[in-house]
């Protein structure tokens, strides 16, 4: 997988059903991303930082509301019907702070895990993938904190997978009415 997949994936998805931002016209420098593996004392795997300088870096993908109503409070469900997108972590400046990887890694080390940079959320998932010091992509999870799933995919196998998960989850959901 590459990021001309993951360009080929966007030029023709159903821009009917899914809300897609990205920090195009806002990517980051190379510079920004060499300082935070500075801080982090770690470089990210190559993949990730192609696809971090790119167009498509920080990319947040939801079904959009008219075809999947938000969850309210108390609401209840299978745990997949709560999760109706995605967004990958960016280096960009102009990002929501709540999408911005070094607010991610600063929670995430706030919470006692600072070897661990998350990358990647689905919305309604408490559990993000982040990758580790040696390169290796984890899944934290809450329930078990000390712990973390290892996943034997690279970051662009990962995100096509998301997405693939994402368009399955939305045709269970539509199929659900």
């Amino acid at each position: 997988m590459s990021i001309s997949d993951i360009e080929n994936y966007f030029r023709s998805y159903d821009k009917k059903t899914y809300n897609v931002f990205s920090q195009r016209g806002a990517e980051p420098t190379i510079q920004r991303i060499e300082e935070f593996e500075r801080e982090i004392g770690f470089r990210l795997p190559d993949d990730f930082r192609t696809y971090s300088l790119h167009p498509l870096g920080g990319i947040y993908m939801e079904v959009k509301d008219e075809l999947w109503p938000r969850p309210k409070a108390y609401d209840v469900g299978p745990f997949w019907s709560f999760l109706y997108g995605f967004y990958v972590y960016t280096f960009s400046d102009a990002a929501p702070d709540w999408l911005s990887i070094q607010g991610a890694r600063n929670e995430m080390r706030e919470n006692g895990y600072p070897q661990l940079i998350p990358f990647l959320k689905i919305r309604g998932d408490a559990d993000p993938y982040c990758f580790t010091a040696d390169g290796k992509i984890v899944v934290w999870q809450h329930e078990m904190p000390d712990e973390p799933a290892a996943i034997d995919k690279t970051f662009m196998d990962v995100l096509m997978a998301e997405i693939k998960e994402l368009e399955a989850r939305k045709e269970r959901k539509l199929n659900a009415r």
